[in-house]
Parts: C-alpha cells; structure tokens; sequence
C-alpha cells in the first residue's frame, strides 16, 4: 500500500484519477494519500480533484511543474531528426508558458486547496509543511513546485535513439 504505479507518460491525465481512487480506497485509514505528478497530466485531469473535493477526501498531490510536456518534446525531437526538420521547434505545442498555468487557482477551482508555486528550492520545505498540515487535517491540497525544465542529458538522449 506505498506505491499506486506509474503511467510511464503513455497515459496523460490518468494521474488526477488515479490519486483521488488511491485516497478514496485509502480513506478513513489514518494513511494520507500523496501523489506526485507533473503539469501536464495534472492539467489535462484536473477535474478528477473535485470527485475528492466534494466528498471530503483528504489528499496531497505535489505538481512537479516543469511548465512543459517534456516528455512529448523529447520525442518531437526524434521525429524532427528522423524527418530532416529543425530540432528547434520541438517546444511548440508542449510548452506550458507565456503565459504559465495557476496551477493554485485550477486546484481551488476544483474546490481544493492550492498552494504555491515554490518558485526556489528554499521554499520548498514550508510549503511542503504547510501541504502536509491541511492534507492530515482533512483537506485536498495541490502544491505546485516548479521544477527544472528538461531531462538529464543521458535520459534524452537515450529517448531519442533510434
């Protein structure tokens, strides 16, 4: 009962989903729910977070906000080398920015509590603290932290291997 799965990026939007099932089958467990997604499976699923809204269903997802759908720019880079095309425009339609998503706001518009964004490492720890507080006290909370944009350069460009 620590670890729900992973999506492995082939099932965008499902993260939403399947947090509030692992906090439905978890409450009234004394066990708090954390998920820990990125913002773009956040994003696309985020209406599944007032299923735990309204019914009162403690959780804590953490959104590791690297403003883009990375991993679907590291395979427009392959498919841009495979077809001879300019490896620069990878970003177009995968970027998260200008302008950034609240990811807050969506959480409070879902009836949550949203937090952040944790802009550095330094506030990591208090938003952290203060997540974990509302979540133990019954509260769905959100918690944008942003993260580094990209991948190791090893996990990229074994990504984009042929």
């Amino acid at each position: 009962m620590d670890y729900l799965g992973y999506d492995g990026g082939a099932g965008i939007a499902s993260g939403p989903g399947m947090s509030v099932g692992a906090a439905l089958a978890l409450n009234g467990s004394g066990r708090l729910p954390l998920a820990v997604l990125g913002d773009g499976d956040f994003v696309m699923g985020a209406t599944a977070i007032w299923t735990a809204a309204r019914h009162d269903v403690p959780l804590l997802i953490v959104v590791a906000n690297n403003r883009s759908y990375f991993n679907d720019e590291v395979h427009q880079e392959r498919v841009a080398r495979d077809r001879g095309r300019p490896v620069a425009n990878k970003h177009v339609g995968q970027a998260i920015a200008d302008p950034d998503i609240d990811i807050a706001a969506l959480a409070r518009a879902q009836g949550a509590v949203g937090l952040g964004p944790a802009m550095t490492a330094g506030e990591v720890p208090a938003l952290l603290a203060d997540a974990v507080a509302q979540a133990r006290a019954g509260c769905v909370v959100v918690a944008d932290i942003r993260v580094a944009s990209g991948y190791s350069e090893e996990m990229s460009e074994g990504m984009t291997e042929g």
